[in-house]
């Protein structure tokens, strides 16, 4: 697989993940905003993405697994970035 079909695959396990976020969840500047995610993904800064999505932890509660499971996809995408984070809050949802 070249990078850029990696990148692909990336921003879409992102991108699932995100469409899993109810309608009501809450943003913050410590935790997750909208906005930053989707700044992140138009630069293709898709670690800070992702790092974006899972800051949604500091201030609602845990997503589903299959939330999880997205970030867990990309992580492993990614060279195992947070995998072990996002491994240890699946198992705990």
């Amino acid at each position: 697989m070249n990078l850029t079909e990696k990148w692909s695959y990336i921003e879409a396990e992102l991108i699932s993940a995100f469409e899993l976020l109810p309608s009501n969840i809450v943003e913050s500047d410590n935790g997750y905003r909208k906005k930053d995610f989707f700044d992140y993904i138009k630069a293709n800064e898709l670690l800070l993405a992702m790092e974006e999505l899972d800051g949604v932890i500091e201030d609602n509660p845990s997503q589903s697994k299959e939330f999880w499971q997205h970030l867990i996809n990309a992580s492993k995408l990614m060279g195992n970035k947070h995998l072990v984070k996002y491994e240890s809050i699946i198992k705990a949802t």
